[in-house]
């Protein structure tokens, strides 16, 4: 979790959802997964297969065709790996909430973004803090220690007509 008070350089929001019930994302990075560790197996096995034929044209295609096959499988398994977490950041000069996902090498990625007014429910309870966006989807529960970050919330939130 961060709070921070600096602007953002890029607004743009994503048209990627950030959760899915289905676990659709799941299964597709299961099935790369098990399509890699296949690809590195069969590699391996097709130096092994009994009855092989030992030419230099089939060695030389048998070469070719298994390192392809590694590369091919490794990124397969390197590109199904699960994505970062975003974070949450909370700007109360601005007075909105983002999530934001940071991929090394790349830019951050405003995966969605509300405003203190627009959020459609917020629960207090001691140093939690618990956002719903909008359309009354869970957006994040926040968890602050510090006095002044809280108390600066807190006043944005109530600003905006949240809390009591």
């Amino acid at each position: 979790m961060t709070a921070t008070s600096d602007f953002m350089t890029n607004p743009a929001l994503t048209a990627l959802p950030i959760r899915m019930a289905d676990g659709g994302r799941m299964i597709i990075r299961g099935s790369q997964r098990l399509l890699g560790a296949a690809l590195i197996l069969s590699a391996f096995g097709l130096w092994l297969a009994p009855g092989a034929a030992w030419e230099s044209d089939v060695m030389l295609f048998k070469l070719i065709l298994s390192v392809t096959a590694v590369i091919a499988g490794v990124a397969m398994m390197q590109t199904s790996a699960t994505p970062p977490p975003p974070e949450i950041e909370i700007d109360t000069i601005r007075r909105e909430v983002r999530l934001v996902r940071y991929v090394r090498g790349q830019s951050p990625v405003v995966l969605q973004s509300s405003g203190f007014a627009t959020l459609a429910q917020v629960e207090h309870d001691g140093t939690n803090i618990r956002l719903w966006d909008a359309a009354g989807v869970f957006l994040a529960e926040v968890n602050l220690s510090d006095r002044a970050a809280r108390n600066s919330l807190l006043a944005g939130l109530r600003d905006a007509g949240k809390l009591d």
